[in-house]
């Protein structure tokens, strides 16, 4: 298991998150493509190569949330597909190993009493747009050894996502999951049964805690059993990313971290004394 930091939007450029994640001891640092620093244009893959030989670190790549692959306006798909494939050739030249995305949702319609989500309408087309392009980009992730791992964001409970993600898992034998376990609790555990029925494809967690009303809070402050889900990224050797929003927040995770490591540490010593 290694962990990591999300790129915090408290700072400025890369180096003030670099300082940050060498004070705390963590092997990485998520650049966050929603942030304008973390991009292939003011990021170039030979810089970040300068840096992680420079501070010892690594790093993965969130894509940009507001990607959508099953546009069903053939520009908009194709500008989106684009995006990604630039992605994942920046991320093979920077010897990146994970990428970290959405399925969008598509848009809704609120009529009385219900929402009607328009791919669920439009299933069909919905999923043919979508396993076109996903076929696009297995296949170069699979020539540039990139995992393109898809996160649950509160939606993998929807019957027309999951149906979607079995096709994608059934299809491509590069189909990787990032775990976002405060997003999971934020739905009552709903997302968990899908997770765990495909939890060799798991390749990445986003830990974070959700307190009844909001998620990304600071470790042990919530209702997500952050020893369960750190046991399973052992289990699994996993990159774990402690997805909280402030530097705060993430030092006082971390310190949560490390007192839950040294209990187990006294707990495992009594037990051979035993």
């Amino acid at each position: 298991m290694r962990l990591g930091m999300p790129t915090l939007i408290e700072f400025r450029d890369i180096h003030e998150n670099i300082r940050l994640c060498k004070e705390l001891d963590l092997a990485f640092i998520e650049l966050n493509m929603n942030l304008p620093i973390c991009l292939p244009e003011t990021m170039p893959a030979n810089e970040i190569m300068r840096l992680k030989r420079l501070h010892g670190i690594d790093f993965t790549i969130h894509l940009p949330e507001e990607l959508d692959l099953s546009s069903f306006h053939p520009a908009i798909r194709r500008g989106h597909i684009q995006r990604c494939k630039e992605t994942l050739e920046w991320a093979h030249a920077a010897e990146i190993q994970t990428l970290n995305m959405h399925l969008n949702n598509g848009i809704y319609f609120t009529i009385p009493q219900q929402r009607v989500w328009i791919n669920e309408q439009y299933e069909a087309k919905y999923l043919e747009l979508l396993l076109d392009s996903c076929a696009e980009l297995y296949d170069l992730a699979k020539q540039l050894s990139v995992n393109l791992c898809i996160e649950n964001a509160c939606n993998f409970h929807y019957p027309f996502m999951s149906s979607a993600l079995d096709k994608l898992s059934g299809m491509f034998d590069r189909f990787y999951l990032t775990w976002d376990v405060g997003h999971d609790a934020k739905v009552e555990y709903k997302e968990q049964p899908f997770i765990l029925s495909h939890a060799e494809q798991v390749r990445h967690i986003h830990l974070h805690d959700y307190n009844g009303q909001s998620d990304h809070q600071p470790l042990c402050t919530g209702i997500v059993p952050i020893e369960e889900r750190l046991k399973f990224a052992e289990e699994h050797d996993l990159s774990v990313v402690v997805e909280v929003k402030t530097s705060r927040a993430l030092k006082e995770s971390i310190h949560k971290l490390k007192s839950i490591s040294e209990i187990k540490l006294l707990k495992a010593d009594k037990e051979q004394d035993s």
